[in-house]
């Protein structure tokens, strides 16, 4: 029986193998190391490294406070959005034993709200492929990054569509198109699982509404292993469109993911991992990638000082 520090380092291993099954660095590209994996790009062609207080106490954790929304509802929208989910190129989630998922039939109540569904075209696929995203502001969905970014299909995705709150045909706060994506170069150039994570900005302003999650680093006492979370999202193998979530502890807190057993499926990708905090309510402290290629884990881009700088550039451009 492998002892648990033998586990970790197979776990540490596996995730250096995915970097390359995941998201292949093209043939030719630089490995210079000295490039910094978290300078900020754009589908706008944009790049720009976002300094953080490097003399800031790691101790000390940097929050964004969430917002429950004005509560006003818009009138329904039916618009059907055709699902095709390939993502063969990713390892994709998993249910883990039992499948927990619990369906949200009000996505109305915050924080579902604020959960957003994606439907995402990319340049060289003629599909459109179901994700999920969060919003952290009025105008600023955060995913992963292999959610707006596929190097296989052609790059930056042409056309994302945002339906917050969405529950089958039904979408509550209508629908915005993408104006801008944003990632890093850690996945856009090299592919690495720990900097898989983006953000969309949308062309209207549905967060007033809906409300948005708080996000935050946790390298202080809120060290969130053995704590318990949730993901909220959009599964591919449920009714197209339906919101469904699993909560369970954090098995593990690395130095840029975050291991857990809530069930999860393709179509996830991108969704919230989050904990109510007193101080900054309903608070995303990961986003949700996929699964590990071995053990029964899924995992997610944790939340560390450079996703949380990052995060709050997009947000206020």
């Amino acid at each position: 029986m492998l002892k648990q520090n033998d586990f970790r380092f197979l776990i540490i291993v596996t995730l250096l193998m995915m970097t390359f099954v995941i998201n292949p660095v093209t043939v030719g590209a630089s490995n210079d190391d000295s490039t910094d994996d978290s300078i900020s790009v754009s589908s706008d062609g944009e790049e720009e490294k976002v300094v953080n207080n490097t003399n800031e106490s790691k101790n000390k954790d940097k929050v964004s406070k969430s917002f429950e929304g004005s509560g006003k509802k818009i009138p329904f929208r039916d618009k059907t959005i055709e699902q095709d989910e390939d993502l063969k190129f990713l390892k994709p989630s998993k249910i883990i034993g039992s499948d927990d998922r619990v369906k949200i039939n009000n996505t109305t109540d915050f924080p579902y709200s604020a959960v957003v569904y994606l439907s995402v075209e990319y340049p060289n696929s003629s599909k459109t492929y179901g994700r999920t995203g969060f919003l952290v502001n009025d105008d600023t969905v955060v995913t992963a990054g292999h959610c707006i970014f596929n190097s296989s299909r052609g790059g930056w995705a042409t056309n994302v569509t945002a339906s917050p709150g969405r529950n089958g045909t039904s979408t509550p706060y209508n629908t915005y198109q993408n104006k801008t994506l944003y990632s890093v170069k850690g996945w856009t150039e090299k592919g690495k699982p720990e900097y898989d994570y983006g953000a969309i900005k949308l062309d209207g302003s549905p967060g007033n509404i809906t409300g948005w999650f708080g996000y935050r680093t946790t390298n202080g006492d809120l060290n969130p292993t053995g704590q318990t979370a949730t993901i909220s999202g959009y599964p591919g193998d449920k009714t197209l469109g339906t919101m469904w979530k699993d909560s369970d502890n954090i098995t593990d807190a690395l130095e840029y993911l975050l291991l857990y057993q809530i069930d999860t499926y393709d179509g996830q990708s991108g969704a919230p991992v989050y904990r109510n905090y007193s101080d900054t309510g309903q608070t995303s402290i990961a986003i949700h990638t996929g699964s590990l290629a071995s053990g029964p884990y899924n995992r997610g881009t944790r939340i560390t000082l450079d996703v949380f700088d990052n995060i709050d550039n997009w947000k206020n451009k």
